[in-house]
C-alpha cells in the first residue's frame, strides 16, 4: 500500500515513553498475565479437553474468554502478579536504549535492576542460567510445566546481559550471557531435516521444528560465536539457519512450524521474530540467500498480514471466529522490525514510525500504559499485562527513538538498529 511519507513525530513517542515509565515506576515490575488463569487446574482441564475436541473443554473455555474480554481483573481473585523473564529482559533494553540516547544514569540504573530480578529469575539444573515462564502451559503438544526453560524467552536475557556488559563493561554480565549461550548450544534437541538443516527443539524436552524456535537459537549462537570466541557455536547455528532458508514457501511466507498440521498457521509476530532474527544474523554474515529471504519474507509480510488501513493484522488467512480486531503484540514487533530493518528494506522504518504514532495517539491511556487489544465492535481490553505487551511496545518505542537518532547523529543502536554490530 503507498503511503505518503511525513516526517516522524519523535516528541509524540518520547512523550509516549516518559508516560510508560512513570506509569512503571509506580506499578512496578511484577504482573498478571493472559495465561495465568489457563494455568489454573480450571484452565488447564479446559485447554486439555478442549484440545481433544470434547465438547465439556469447549463449555469450560468459554467462561475464561468471556472473563478475558469483559472483566480480566476477575483474576485477582484466584492468581498472583509474577515476574516474566521475557519482559525484564525487554523493559532492560528499553532503559539501555534510553541509556543511549540521554547519557543519564537512572535509565542505566533501571536496567541495572532488571537484570538482577533476571539473574534471580532464571532455572536451575541445566547447563546455563536459562528462563521460560512461571505458569503451566497446556497446548496442542501437550503440558508444559512452569519454569521449563524455552528458547522463546532466553534470548531476550542472554541479549540484555550482553547489552548490559556492553554499557557497563562489568564481567558479571557477560558471564551469564556466556552462561546463556552455553544452555541455548548444549540443551536444545536439533532435528535434523535435511544434509545441512536442522530444526531446534523449543526447550529441552520436546523435538518440535518451530520455525521460530530455529531463528532465536540461531541469532544466539551466531552472536555468542562472535562476540565470546565460541567457534564450535557457529556448526549448530547453521544447521539451524539453513532450516528456517529451507521451509520459506515460495510465496515468501513461513508457517509457524513444520510437520505439525495443528500449527500450519502464519501470524503476524511470529513471522516478525522470523525475520528480525534473520536479519541481526546477517549484519556480520553478509549472506546474499538470508538477505533474499528476508527481502522475500518482508514482502510476504507487507502483503499478508496488513489490512486496508496498512495497520497489523493477526493472521494471514483469518481464523472462522476472530474476536480480535487490534493486537498490540502486532504492533509492538511490527515497530520493532520496522526498526531492525531500517537500513536493509526501503520504506520499513517509516512504517514503524507511522505505527507507533498511531500507537500513543490512539492506544495509550492516560495512566501511562497501553491496551492490550481491541476486541470487534469496539470493546477495549484495558488492564496491563507486562509480558504481553507493554514490555514489547516499550521497548519498540525506544527502538523508534534510538533509530531516529541515527539518522541526525549517526549514532548506533542498540537491538532495534541494523547497523550496530553487536546485536
Amino acid at each position: 500500500m503507498s503511503v505518503t511519507s511525513t516526517p516522524p513525530d519523535f516528541r509524540l513517542v518520547q512523550s509516549s515513553v516518559d508516560a510508560f515509565v512513570g506509569w512503571l515506576s509506580r506499578t512496578g515490575f511484577a504482573s498478571h498475565d493472559p495465561y495465568d488463569v489457563w494455568g489454573t487446574r480450571y484452565g488447564l482441564l479446559a485447554r486439555r479437553l478442549y484440545y481433544r475436541k470434547d465438547p465439556l473443554g469447549f463449555a469450560l473455555t468459554g467462561p475464561v474468554i468471556v472473563m478475558e474480554m469483559l472483566w480480566p481483573r476477575l483474576r485477582m481473585l484466584f492468581v498472583r502478579k509474577e515476574r516474566f523473564a521475557t519482559a525484564h529482559g525487554q523493559l532492560a533494553m528499553g532503559f539501555l536504549n534510553l541509556h543511549s540516547i540521554s547519557g543519564q544514569p537512572e535509565p542505566l540504573e533501571t536496567a541495572m535492576q532488571l537484570g538482577g530480578e533476571l539473574h534471580r529469575l532464571s532455572i536451575p539444573g541445566y547447563s546455563g542460567h536459562c528462563w521460560g515462564y512461571p505458569f503451566h502451559w497446556q497446548n496442542n503438544s501437550g503440558l508444559w510445566k512452569r519454569n521449563t526453560p524455552y528458547i522463546t524467552a532466553t534470548p531476550y536475557a542472554y541479549e540484555a546481559f550482553a547489552r548490559l556488559h556492553d554499557a557497563t563493561r562489568d564481567s558479571a554480565h557477560s558471564d551469564l550471557a556466556v552462561s546463556a549461550a552455553r544452555f541455548v548450544f548444549l540443551d536444545l534437541k536439533d532435528t535434523p531435516t535435511s544434509k545441512k538443516a536442522a530444526a531446534a527443539s523449543y526447550s529441552p524436552h520436546d523435538a518440535s521444528k518451530v520455525v521460530n524456535a530455529s531463528a532465536y537459537r540461531a541469532f544466539v549462537l551466531f552472536d555468542a560465536a562472535r562476540r565470546f570466541g565460541l567457534d564450535a557455536y557457529r556448526e549448530k547455528a547453521w544447521r539451524n539457519l539453513h532450516f528456517i532458508l529451507e521451509n520459506q514457501r515460495e510465496d515468501g511466507s513461513w508457517l509457524y512450524a513444520v510437520d505439525n498440521p495443528a500449527e500450519k498457521f502464519i501470524d503476524h509476530f511470529h513471522t516478525c521474530f522470523v525475520l528480525k532474527n534473520l536479519q541481526k544474523i546477517n549484519l556480520h554474515l553478509r549472506d546474499e540467500a538470508i538477505r533474499q529471504a528476508i527481502h522475500r519474507g518482508y514482502a510476504y509480510y507487507r502483503r499478508a498480514l496488513f489490512d486496508a488501513e496498512d495497520l497489523p493484522v493477526s493472521f494471514a488467512i483469518r481464523p472462522r471466529t476472530q474476536l480480535v480486531r487490534r493486537e498490540m503484540y502486532d504492533f509492538a514487533e511490527a515497530i520493532t522490525l520496522g526498526c531492525v530493518l531500517k537500513d536493509e528494506v526501503p520504506g520499513a522504518f517509516d512504517l514503524a514510525c507511522r505505527l507507533a504514532e498511531k500507537l500513543c495517539r490512539d492506544y495509550q491511556l492516560p495512566a501511562g500504559h497501553f491496551i492490550t487489544r481491541e476486541y470487534r465492535l469496539g470493546l477495549r481490553h484495558t488492564m496491563p499485562y507486562l509480558r504481553w505487551p507493554q514490555a514489547q511496545l516499550f521497548f519498540a518505542l525506544t527502538n523508534v527513538l534510538v533509530a531516529g537518532g541515527t539518522q541526525n547523529r549517526g549514532e548506533a543502536t542498540l537491538e532495534a538498529d541494523a547497523g550496530r554490530s553487536s546485536s
